[in-house]
């Protein structure tokens, strides 16, 4: 059961009140033989030394430090020196449960699956834990059945949900310049080079969402990027599968409506206006058709109201579309 060797990738930016429990999370799989490839993107608190430490603890961490770079650099390098037969990815201020890569590879081997995936838990800093996973058990057999659910948004962008077979991963870089939706742009780049694909429901990692974490920080520029790598997956999949080419226009529409939505929530309307307004066209433009045939229910009720009014799209955001 334990032959196969999983590479374990984790950043470590200033994560010093973190990094130790993380870590510990990982050194406890049931799953023993694993190697957890620290990368030091430049810290400058005691992440280092913390990295440091542990690996004089335990043989199967190695650690890599580096100038700061970015969190895309820091897989990227993980990525280069890792020699396991499959790769994993944990953010260094979450926690695996013990059991989550023993629960990967069984699906990875049981399915012959070339990415296996769990599901997350998000727990807030006022205790409360949103959990939505529903216990399904899905395969896909074919690439373009996958990548029309991965486009459509009901399976998860993140790739510490996923354990990828290394082989399919020898060509696949995050992108480097740029600061968001870099998980969403490798796991479908991973995804062109896999052929079967599997998905137990069931939450085995803890995303902890804290105050002034990426996820709540006021709306910035960088959050364009997600667009922008949207409109990258658009043109790769009308070159590669070009039968896809509606359902990619549609991710770059809920895109856009998700970062519009996020400046609305963010304070970035007024310092984005002309971005904000070349948003709105966008959607007005987008062929109602289209949209209806491939947007979740959520997300053409946010594209017919957008279209129809600013304000009746703010008051719903408001009330009852926070999250």
């Amino acid at each position: 059961m334990n032959d196969a060797k999983i590479s374990i990738i984790v950043p470590v930016y200033n994560i010093e009140k973190y990094l130790e429990k993380s870590i510990e999370s990982l050194i406890n799989q049931t799953y023993k033989n694993i190697e957890i490839i620290l990368i030091d993107d430049g810290s400058t608190d005691n992440s280092p030394q913390i990295c440091d430490s542990l690996a004089k603890k335990d043989s199967r961490i190695k650690v890599i430090h580096q100038p700061n770079k970015g969190v895309s650099s820091a897989r990227n390098a993980g990525i280069q020196i890792a020699d396991g037969d499959y790769i994993g990815f944990c953010d260094g201020d979450d926690t695996a449960d013990e059991d989550m890569f023993e629960f990967l590879y069984n699906i990875a081997v049981s399915d012959n699956a070339d990415i296996a995936m769990c599901d997350v838990r998000i727990v807030f800093e006022n205790g409360e834990v949103r959990d939505t996973t529903t216990g399904e058990h899905k395969i896909w057999n074919d690439k373009e059945s996958f990548l029309a659910d991965f486009l459509k948004g009901s399976v998860n962008m993140a790739t510490y949900t996923k354990l990828f077979r290394a082989d399919i991963c020898s060509d696949v870089r995050f992108p480097e310049n740029r600061k968001t939706n870099e998980d969403k742009f490798y796991c479908f780049s991973a995804a062109l080079n896999a052929e079967k694909f599997s998905i137990k429901s069931e939450p085995k990692y803890t995303y902890f969402r804290r105050a002034g974490s990426s996820s709540i920080t006021e709306f910035s520029e960088k959050y364009f990027d997600c667009v922008y790598l949207a409109d990258k997956i658009s043109e790769i999949t009308k070159e590669t599968h070009p039968t896809l080419s509606e359902n990619a226009d549609c991710n770059k529409l809920i895109t856009v409506l998700r970062i519009y939505k996020l400046m609305y929530m963010r304070n970035g309307l007024n310092k984005f206006r002309s971005k904000a307004d070349e948003l709105v066209n966008y959607v007005k433009s987008f062929d109602r058709k289209i949209a209806k045939k491939y947007l979740s229910k959520k997300d053409l009720i946010r594209f017919f109201t957008l279209r129809t009014s600013k304000p009746l799209f703010f008051f719903m955001i408001k009330y009852f579309d926070k999250y």
